[in-house]
This record gives structure tokens, sequence and C-alpha cells, in this order.
């Protein structure tokens, strides 16, 4: 069901003319069924770490550790 959702996602981006598109996924252990099927579907980290509610973070920098601490994924559209 998740895959034919992000299939037709992606069928959705390229039709408006999208090269690329991406998602953030949680770190914690509950996420794991989620960065494991964007993984299989060819997304891949986008390059830039970690992010706290939409922003990068910082080395030496503290952050509350929670659903908005995300690794965001991304794939090029064929």
């Amino acid at each position: 069901m998740a895959t034919n959702i992000i299939i037709e996602l992606e069928k959705a981006a390229l039709q408006k003319g999208a090269n690329t598109i991406g998602i953030g996924v949680g770190l914690f252990k509950d996420y794991g069924s989620a960065q494991r099927l964007y993984t299989k579907l060819g997304y891949i980290p986008d390059g830039n770490g970690i992010q706290y509610d939409g922003k990068p973070v910082q080395k030496g920098t503290y952050v509350f550790v929670d659903d908005d601490l995300v690794l965001y994924y991304t794939k090029k559209l064929v």
C-alpha cells in the first residue's frame, strides 16, 4: 500500500515537471520500516545531514530529540 502511494506521488511530481522528489524521515526505531522502504525505492540521504524543524542542525548544538529531528531522503525522477 505505501509503495503504491509513493509511486503515485512520484508520477504526479513528474507530471508537474519535477526532476527530484524528497521526504523527511524520523530517526527513531519507529521509523525503521519507512527508512527501509524509501531506500528500497531508490531514495538516498540528501547529503545535508540531520535537520530539526526544517533547519540544519549545526555541529556542537543541542536539539530536542523528537519527531521533528529528521534526515531528508531524495530521489532523481527519470
